[in-house]
């Protein structure tokens, strides 16, 4: 039942950028809001954390706030930005087949294509985000010590970069461990700063 269902998701959604020819920006949606979204959600930690605040429950609060954000104004913005995007493909095609080709596959592809973008664009920095908050969330349900928490959240973040990195780099053929690296070394800048403001203000 779950494959049968699953190979028919598959299906359609492979028609869906098959036909719309928007598999590449979905793919970049996903890489770009996954890296703001274990960013973002780290950034708050650290910020808490540097303000001397150890109260997993309040970092957990603000985390959780920050990804509900993140996911809406995701989908919002995501979808009208798509959806224009679209409309202008639509037309383009009409304008070269000179028709109308309303009711079409290509027509729907297009259209769903947005909604597509706009699922992923939230789902991608929602999760990151979590993933990053987990241990926050497993000390908040007793699974963890709340002192293993930030070094854990840490852990998880370099590691979730460094595979959005290693994902790039498959994409565009160059060294797998170099664009990790690059990834990751852009956490440590934002750590950096963090902490420089913390000491100046």
């Amino acid at each position: 039942m779950f494959r049968r269902i699953s190979s028919k998701l598959m299906n359609t959604l492979t028609r869906i950028f098959r036909y719309s020819k928007s598999a590449e920006y979905s793919r970049r949606y996903f890489v770009i809001n996954a890296f703001e979204g274990a960013l973002t959600v780290w950034g708050i930690i650290l910020g808490i954390h540097l303000l001397g605040s150890r109260q997993v429950f309040q970092i957990v609060s603000g985390g959780l706030g920050a990804i509900l954000a993140m996911a809406i104004s995701g989908v919002g913005s995501a979808y009208i930005a798509e959806s224009a995007e679209q409309e202008r493909r639509i037309k383009e095609i009409e304008e070269a087949l000179l028709m109308k080709i309303e009711g079409t596959e290509i027509i729907k592809a297009h259209r769903r294509v947005a909604i597509m973008s706009a699922l992923i664009n939230s789902l991608a920095s929602s999760l990151a985000g979590l993933l990053v908050l987990s241990p926050y969330l497993a000390a908040a349900s007793n699974l963890m010590e709340s002192s293993y928490a930030f070094t854990y959240s840490m852990i998880i973040l370099f590691t979730t970069l460094f595979i959005i990195g290693v994902f790039l780099g498959k994409i565009s053929g160059r060294s797998l461990l170099l664009s990790g690296l690059k990834t990751t070394g852009i956490a440590v800048i934002v750590i950096m700063a963090l902490y420089f403001l913390d000491l100046v203000s």
